[in-house]
């Protein structure tokens, strides 16, 4: 549950004001900012930067009275602290409202917390409408007001709460550096609550198990967010029942099965509340997701419980057995296995669109553009790269490294590896963090450093060295926070929706799953021929096995496009052999080998070739539009080696090279043979009007132009 909903949580529950805590945090504050009547007067350009806008103001928070005055000026102290900017209109506004609310309602006065926020906002709203005569639902000001006020209470929430880290009701990276984490976590900008989780036995436990496996590693910030999805379910239903089953869930060991039993039938009840199958029973996947949550739960309690009985204080967790650490038999969760049918691939046809329109993500609002200058370019160096969404987010800011040349530097690589990308592996222990990159992604971060330097470099305190290459626009003062996944999911969801971009069977491409890029990236490079092995390192697979994963979907494609094309033999004439029965000959989904630079070889796969190379003159050869490029080449290279070998010869012996000769007779045999293949693919081509995606031994297709037409062939 997200933060928006915290709020709201809180919004009707009072705090605790404790008057030592508030002189403590006071007493903390720099000398300059400790006073209830601030003057844009008494601060240098470095303190004023920090303040939006930067220019003459006076903050008098002493209208509000003791303790309510040091409380506010405390908060706008710590947003500066956390790398964020004080909205100078917005304090003066609050101040005002704050300032009318208690000259209606006397009894307010004291500290924020000891009203809930509500209370707060419905007495400015009052003291509003008995000053205008009219409610302000749509008073833009006093609603960012009222924001700034929750914003408030949500610091002071966590500052007075003196309990240890993991007992507290919400648990945010940005406002409590206690709490465990990587180094670079992808999600540092989320918090996680635990307000609604009930029965009290269940939210304690679960927030101890939590403490433990982020302090142990065994858990990730991010997992930790899935998994109180799962349990929050397993709450819900607990509360229904009267009355609620203590830690150990029921006297009887039998009757623990009995009751895990009925909580899974009520999950396969529930219907998904978001999403694309909103509405719709839960997965089997999503099923199994929540009883595993809740099996790992019992399992880490079982095999704890006197530390847990002695932490939580609570003896009921020495009454688990054997019967909580396995709660479901095998089968009975129906886990639904990720198949590589799942792993989608973005064909040509969409992602030829989006790369063409890809400019108009950095375009800016008042052109019909999204403004967005950095979300182009990761999406762009995801495309590219293939790498995770997040580890393109979280790029140290000089993320390249020298590539270690065993050849002249200066040599011209033309297309070839330049450097090497380090990148955050945050996924997958132990797993690849460098890629080779060539000059095309080594001038998109250029670029971006560039452009971070020019547009952002004034927002930071001086003498700052940005952390990361995409770095958050807002509450970044430090330069230290990257940029969010939910800003990236947000643009190109708003992005596909507004260029309705689909693929080539007409669906719109749904970019909500960014690894789609990455699918297509793997597919692509098994496509293009790379070894496994190869393929395995630049993807940061741990194992051939995950490389592997992939496997049908390159059997896929090579069954499509071998059936798209017209099949030419040797002599020019069409291959009368049905293209599925052919495909299913050469088994091409097993015996690449049968794949030759310029066409296939039809030799049934137990037996062998005596022929060598000889493939242009034998009747076991064939061929298609796709590898014209590769069979053009051949043509002009024939044609260049019969001359160069017959001037040589004449020079050598003083006579021309006739046609007997057996090395010449042989080559004008090829020569004759691609002259007509080339011919009849032309005839094929320019028979029905359409031009025809070519591709050239070992590389990815390239399509000039793409018809519904020969979509619907495909």
């Amino acid at each position: 549950m997200g933060s928006k909903h915290l709020v709201e949580i809180l919004r009707d529950d009072p705090g605790h004001y404790l008057p030592d805590v508030l002189d403590r945090l006071w007493g903390e504050m720099p000398v300059r900012y400790r006073t209830t009547d601030l003057d844009a007067a008494g601060l240098n350009s470095v303190d004023m930067a920090v303040f939006s806008p930067s220019r003459g103001f006076r903050l008098r928070f002493s209208v509000v009275g003791e303790p309510l005055d040091r409380e506010l000026a405390w908060c706008c102290w710590r947003i500066t602290e956390l790398g964020g900017r004080v909205p100078v209109s917005v304090v003066q506004s609050l101040l005002k409202w704050l300032t009318a609310a208690l000259e209606d309602h006397p009894g307010l006065r004291g500290s924020l917390m000891e009203q809930p926020p509500r209370k707060w906002e419905r007495a400015m709203a009052a003291a509003f409408a008995r000053r205008h005569g009219a409610l302000p639902s749509q008073n833009w000001n006093l609603r960012n007001t009222c924001a700034f006020l929750r914003r408030c209470y949500r610091m002071l929430w966590t500052a007075y709460d003196q309990r240890p880290w993991w007992q507290h009701e919400e648990w945010n990276l940005a406002l409590d550096p206690r709490i465990p984490r990587r180094l670079h976590e992808p999600a540092q900008g989320t918090s996680l609550h635990f307000h609604t989780i009930e029965p009290a036995w269940l939210r304690i436990g679960l927030q101890w198990w939590f403490k433990v496996s982020l302090e142990t590693g065994t858990l990730t910030w991010s997992s930790l967010r899935a998994i109180r999805s799962g349990i929050a379910v397993f709450s819900g239903w607990l509360t229904g029942h009267a009355p609620t089953p203590p830690p150990w869930l029921s006297d009887d060991p039998a009757g623990v099965r009995v009751l895990m039993l009925e909580f899974l039938g009520y999950v396969r009840t529930l219907t998904a509340r978001t999403g694309p199958n909103k509405g719709k029973p839960l997965s089997d996947l999503r099923v199994n997701d929540i009883a595993t949550n809740v099996e790992q739960f019992y399992l880490f309690m079982h095999d704890n419980r006197d530390s847990a009985a002695h932490a939580l204080n609570e003896p009921g967790w020495l009454r688990l057995g054997p019967e909580h650490a396995k709660l479901w038999r095998r089968g009975e969760t129906r886990r639904t296995p990720v198949t590589p049918g799942r792993r989608e691939v973005i064909d040509d046809a969409a992602l030829s669109q989006i790369m063409a329109n890809l400019h108009l993500l950095a375009a800016p609002i008042h052109d019909g553009g999204f403004g967005d200058e950095q979300a182009m370019r990761i999406v762009m160096l995801v495309a590219r790269t293939g790498r995770r969404v997040s580890e393109i987010r979280m790029l140290d800011h000089r993320p390249l490294l020298p590539l270690d040349r065993i050849t002249d530097p200066g040599a011209d690589d033309g297309d070839g590896f330049v450097a090497k990308l380090r990148y955050q592996q945050t996924k997958i222990d132990g797993a690849p963090d460098t890629m080779l990159v060539d000059a095309e992604i080594v001038a998109i971060i250029e670029e971006q450093q560039r452009w971070v330097t020019e547009h952002l470099a004034g927002r930071w305190t001086p003498g700052v060295t940005p952390t990361y290459l995409f770095l958050a626009a807002k509450m970044n003062r430090h330069a230290d926070r990257h940029y969010t996944y939910e800003r990236v999911n947000s643009l190109l969801n708003e992005f596909a929706r507004t260029l309705e971009i689909r693929d080539s069977t007409g669906r719109l491409v749904d970019f909500n799953r960014t690894h789609r890029f990455r699918h297509t990236k793997a597919t692509s490079l098994l496509n293009a021929g790379v070894p496994l092995h190869v393929v395995q390192r630049y993807m940061g697979h741990v194992t051939p096995a995950m490389t592997m994963e992939y496997a049908e979907t390159l059997a896929s494609t090579h069954e499509r496009e071998f059936l798209r094309y017209k099949k030419i033999t040797a002599d020019g004439r069409d291959l009368r052999v049905d293209p599925r029965d052919l495909y299913d000959m050469l088994e091409l989904d097993k015996r690449t080998d049968r794949i030759l630079p310029n066409g296939w070889c039809l030799l049934p796969p137990r037996r062998s070739c005596d022929k060598g190379n000889a493939c242009l003159t034998c009747d076991k050869f064939t061929t298609d539009a796709t590898f014209l490029p590769e069979l053009t080449i051949q043509q002009t290279r024939t044609e260049q080696l019969i001359t160069d070998r017959q001037r040589a010869f004449k020079t050598r012996t003083g006579q021309d090279m006739g046609p007997e000769n057996i090395w010449l007779a042989g080559r004008l045999q090829e020569r004759e043979a691609l002259g007509r293949i080339i011919d009849a693919i032309g005839r094929t081509d320019s028979s029905d009007g359409q031009r025809h995606a070519v591709r050239g031994a070992g590389v990815s297709a390239r399509t000039d132009m793409i018809d519904k037409n020969q979509q619907a062939r495909s």
